[in-house]
């Protein structure tokens, strides 16, 4: 068996550059010798996404229109953050008052995922709120239209078998969370 190595960056350019959206292009050796001239990549900020558990046991959710899937989807709140100016904690708490108005003191780092390192260059970072309550009246940005959803934390796994849960990263985290409460090493 052969050890994998990354590719070499030959060259690499942004050749497109909004808002919303970046666009890389890089042209790269593999280590095989095959040279890729034209290797898109999607520049991305880093994603948080809490999972806020209240002291009864409930996962507050939230529902909302999703416009790339054209779906409404239940998942947690999260959204982007910028590294530069939060920390992924203060960005999961940020997103969780603005979507939900839930607050938690007791806040667990559950790790960081990627969701496409194929093409996307950024990674998720889930946190765990424990005890969490609603302090807060929700802000949630122009974009967003949403319904917060009491669910027991118990009946996930139906939710998901149902495909009524179906967002790769709202599926994540409930497997994270779930081990880390069950102590599952």
């Amino acid at each position: 068996m052969s050890e994998i190595e990354p590719w070499d960056i030959l060259k690499s350019e942004i050749v497109f550059h909004n808002k919303w959206v970046t666009i890389q292009r890089d042209a790269v050796k593999l280590p095989n010798g095959l040279v890729i001239d034209d290797y898109f990549v999607n520049v991305r900020p880093e994603v948080v996404i809490a999972l806020p558990v209240t002291n009864d046991g409930k996962a507050i959710m939230v529902r909302q229109y999703k416009h790339g899937g054209k779906e409404i989807l239940l998942e947690f709140p999260g959204g982007v953050f910028e590294a530069e100016k939060e920390t992924p904690l203060e960005g999961a708490l940020r997103e969780m008052r603005e979507e939900t108005g839930y607050h938690s003191d007791e806040m667990v780092y559950l790790g960081n995922v990627f969701d496409d390192p194929t093409k996307d260059t950024n990674s998720i970072h889930f946190f765990l709120a424990k005890n969490a309550d609603k302090k807060f009246e929700p802000e949630p940005d122009l974009t967003e239209n949403i319904e917060i959803v009491e669910v027991p934390f118990g009946e996930i796994p139906e939710l998901i078998k149902a495909n009524k849960i179906k967002v790769c990263g709202a599926i994540a985290i409930y497997t994270m969370a779930a081990m880390h409460l069950n102590n599952v090493k």
